[in-house]
């Protein structure tokens, strides 16, 4: 008596039945949920111009600070090393500039967003750069508006002998917002400035943000 061979559909449910059972199974599946995301944004981005990160030195070093987040909290050097960390400035009172600076806040968003699966390699911190008016208070009122979560995205300010020592490190001066983002690794050494008053900036910054990642990893 002839057995009817085993429909192909039929193949196809117990093979998927038997590596249901085994963790690495789910380990790969995990695996690539969290690495697809950014690593579609590096594809999305293979036009734009050669990027020389690998072999381009160290703009500057961002030196020892600790300030205040919009939670009263304290956020240093020392909670940012060792991972990769995008820093933006803005103020609360932010006139001339409040067009541009809501578009960084817009660009920052849309960061956060694109990298939302890389977890705690990544930080984005935004300085605000008015500390006589940019209190605690005002700050988490900012921080709501954009939905910026508290543990990624950050908004820092302190004292202003403090804070202008840090904003020096980034060019940056006091009660001055700013249209570019400055890209900084674990080390705490400058990489890149963005002026994401250009679209395609964001797409250079989530490159060079895949390609520290993959350096880090080495």
């Amino acid at each position: 008596m002839l057995v009817s061979p085993r429909p192909f559909g039929a193949h196809v449910q117990a093979l998927a039945s038997a590596l249901a059972g085994k963790p690495v199974f789910w380990l790969v599946i995990i695996g690539v949920m969290f690495t697809w995301p950014i690593l579609r944004s590096i594809r999305a981005e293979r036009d734009l111009p050669p990027n020389l990160l690998q072999n381009r030195p160290a703009i500057g070093t961002v030196r020892a600070f600790t300030l205040r987040d919009q939670n009263g909290d304290a956020l240093g050097a020392a909670d940012l090393r060792g991972r990769i960390w995008v820093a933006s400035f803005t103020a609360v009172d932010c006139e001339p500039m409040c067009a541009q600076s809501q578009r960084v806040l817009t660009r920052m968003a849309d960061v956060r967003h694109r990298t939302r699966n890389l977890g705690d390699a990544i930080r984005l911190v935004t300085f605000t750069v008015d500390p006589d008016r940019d209190t605690p208070e005002r700050m988490r009122e900012l921080s709501m508006a954009q939905r910026a979560q508290s543990g990624v995205w950050r908004f820092v300010s302190g004292p202003a002998p403090q804070l202008s020592d840090v904003l020096g490190d980034f060019q940056v001066a006091p009660r001055t917002p700013q249209t570019r983002v400055v890209l900084v690794d674990g080390d705490m050494a400058i990489r890149g400035y963005y002026d994401v008053d250009d679209e395609a900036a964001v797409g250079l910054l989530l490159r060079d943000i895949g390609l520290l990642l993959s350096l880090h990893r080495e």
